[in-house]
């Protein structure tokens, strides 16, 4: 039964997700701005898997590949050198919890977070994994 549940899951994440956000707002990845976030990028001692589409901000984010006490996604947009995103944790891990965060791009390989919503998150900087 679980593995049907994260089969579900990942399902939900990796193949619906993405297409209801390619579905919403095109202006915002038509914009362009001088940043490249595509990458992973580490933080709290977990990695977070990032994908930029315009001004579109996507990532996966884990503790532990194999047995995480935490998993969330996240979806924003970047004004500036500012990402707004909302994110929730995912059934991958045991931790449930949800929020919106704003966070400072510094440089293509790290940011830093500046305020949040919401649950506690407790990633407050990543840095770029080579």
């Amino acid at each position: 039964m679980r593995s049907k549940n994260l089969l579900k899951l990942f399902v939900l994440v990796f193949v619906l997700l993405p297409v209801m956000l390619f579905a919403q707002d095109e202006g915002n990845k038509k914009t362009s701005n001088p940043y490249n976030m595509d990458g992973v990028f580490s933080g709290a001692g977990g990695k977070y898997y990032l994908r930029q589409l315009g001004n579109e901000v996507l990532w996966y984010g884990e503790e532990d590949a194999v047995s995480p006490s935490w998993s969330n996604v996240a979806h924003g947009v970047i004004n500036g050198n500012i990402i707004t995103v909302k994110w929730a944790d995912v059934p991958k891990g045991s931790i449930m919890q949800s929020g919106s965060l704003v966070i400072r791009i510094d440089s293509n390989n790290a940011m830093v977070l500046l305020e949040q919503t919401g649950e506690y998150f407790a990633t407050d900087s990543w840095t770029r994994i080579p």
